[in-house]
């Protein structure tokens, strides 16, 4: 058995009332009420959302708590399993590509100077992974628009967006505040030009900053979701 197209509607009318628009909290939902509203057949499913449903989640902030949580978890997730995939590069075989990156960053220095090192490093380290899954966010939306889901967005696309964004955000507190304020920009000019070591640290950091980004968005981090 399953839902109607009036108990469909309904559902879906309620879980966004309730706040509800990402696809893993959605879809967890759906499932778990849906099987609830299977094995009851209540008559009236409004008053059953209502009285029975809603109170065994706590009520609707109760409900909004549990996504609230859903989202934390995910994110310690997402954050220990990035660590994990950032210091595996410094095991056997991985190694080797540090060692690459190493190897590319240092001779680019000695190439063509660091301002072009730099830009090269951030395109790669930086920018890519977030066109990357900017395209992939919204190759989502545009994917459940058109199969006229009842979401648009993906809280996993949204926790990703925030680890591949802290970098620049970083990067801009560092270069507009601190830098200007306890350095000065000219002094910190100098101090990079003439330190070839902390340069290349710095440029492989965010190469394999950027490796572990790509890397991460194509696991997948899912939980079911869980009532007392």
């Amino acid at each position: 058995m399953s839902l109607t197209t009036t108990q469909h509607d309904i559902l879906v009318k309620y879980l966004k009332g309730v706040g509800i628009g990402h696809q893993e909290p959605f879809e967890e939902f759906y499932d778990h009420i849906a099987t609830a509203i299977e094995k009851d057949k209540p008559e009236d499913v409004s008053t059953y959302l209502r009285e029975v449903i809603q109170p065994s989640f706590g009520g609707a902030k109760g409900i909004q708590k549990i996504v609230l949580n859903q989202r934390k978890a995910r994110t310690r997730m997402i954050w220990k399993r990035a660590k994990q995939i950032f210091f595996s590069l410094f095991g056997w075989p991985a190694i080797g590509i540090v060692m690459v990156s190493f190897i590319l960053v240092q001779t680019s220095l000695i190439q063509f100077g660091s301002k072009i090192t730099l830009l090269i490093t951030l395109g790669l380290g930086l920018f890519l992974p977030l066109v990357v899954l900017a395209y992939g966010s919204i190759s989502f939306y545009r994917d459940c628009k058109k199969s006229n889901r009842d979401y648009r967005n993906s809280d996993l696309n949204s926790s990703l967006m925030v680890l591949v964004h802290l970098p620049f955000t970083l990067l801009n507190i560092v270069g507009n505040l601190i830098i200007p304020l306890i350095i000065g920009r000219e002094a910190f000019k100098i101090f990079l030009t003439d330190n070839l070591w902390l340069n290349t640290l710095f440029c492989s950091f965010i190469l394999l900053y950027g490796f572990t980004c790509l890397k991460l968005m194509k696991e997948k981090f899912i939980f079911k979701l869980e009532v007392a």
